[in-house]
């Protein structure tokens, strides 16, 4: 619009705002896992077990009817001048855990959408309640995820996985989930830039799996085999984490995810001088042996969803 100045004349105006939060953590605890694929996965999940050790069990749709997204709030500020934001109606969009060369530690690295935003020094957008929320509190003591605990196990029928452990193998993984989300705001009278709702779109889950070069991993017969297959091959894949720590009495912290899945690309490298093979899976939707694509059970001790 010609204003009839080379300078701004006209004020700046308000629109719907683009909401994310990509956040890595450099340890990945046990009790964090339920944040994470709540968020991801949806499908309003509650453990399971009466002592202190809990169980939650993930087994996301992947066909009408899907699993109702769950939603979370972000408060993020400064203390001394009750400087705080809280973005609301937030879920994960993509979410990717390494095991890292070493076995150390499994860090996590995620993006967030969220579909409102407040502040503590807003007239127009006041946050709900009371920010930060009273007894939120970063656990000094928390149970890790440690590569040096995992195993993984690969086998042609889910049955098998049991007995179907690849050893002296596995350097490192890459998980990564990548969900499409639609968001969804409507003309209602209710004077909001706020997002209404979240429709779904495609979901992408990938397993990236750098391996010392063993009979089970190249040559006739081998995981290599099947990813040079003329037709795809499928495999099931888990991989199990068993801490050391116990979550009640001989029950260990722990974490097992197992999908069904069709390997895509095979990338040459090296560690330590020594060549190694890095496979990428896919999971897919397996409607007749698997009924899913994928589940996921974890082992702590939080106790809600609450979270």
């Amino acid at each position: 619009m010609d204003a009839g100045s080379i300078d701004i004349v006209a004020t700046p105006f308000r629109g719907a705002p683009d909401l994310t939060a990509p956040l890595t953590d450099p340890r990945l605890a046990y009790n964090s896992l339920p944040l994470l694929l709540s968020g991801i996965f949806g499908g309003a999940v509650t453990p399971t077990g009466g002592g202190t050790a809990k169980t939650w069990s993930y087994a996301p749709a992947s066909v009408a009817p899907l699993d109702d997204d769950d939603v979370f709030t972000y408060e993020f500020g400064d203390d001394v001048l009750t400087d705080w934001y809280q973005f609301g109606d937030g879920l994960l969009e993509r979410l990717e855990v390494t095991g890292p060369e070493g076995l150390g530690a499994l860090t996590t690295s995620m993006t967030w959408r969220f579909g409102s935003a407040a502040s503590t020094g807003s007239t127009d957008s006041p946050v709900s309640g009371s920010v930060p929320t009273a007894g939120l509190a970063v656990d000094p003591d928390e149970i890790i995820v440690y590569l040096k605990d995992i195993g993984i196990y690969i086998a042609s029928d889910p049955y098998d996985l049991p007995a179907s452990q690849i050893s002296d193998a596995l350097h490192s993984f890459v998980f990564r989930i990548t969900q499409a989300r639609d968001q969804k705001r409507f003309a209602n009278a209710d004077q909001s830039f706020d997002i209404d709702a979240y429709g779904r779109g495609a979901r992408l889950i990938e397993l990236e799996c750098s391996f010392a070069k063993t009979a089970d991993t190249v040559g006739t017969g081998s995981e290599s085999d099947a990813w040079f297959s003329d037709e795809a091959v499928t495999r099931y894949i888990s991989i199990v984490a068993t801490s050391t720590v116990m979550a009640e009495g001989i029950i260990p912290y722990s974490w097992e995810f197992t999908m069904p899945m069709r390997y895509y690309t095979r990338v040459e490298g090296n560690v330590g001088g020594n060549t190694i093979i890095v496979l990428t899976a896919r999971a897919f939707y397996d409607a007749a042996t698997f009924a899913g694509v994928l589940t996921s059970e974890a082992v702590n001790t939080l106790a809600n969803a609450d979270f």
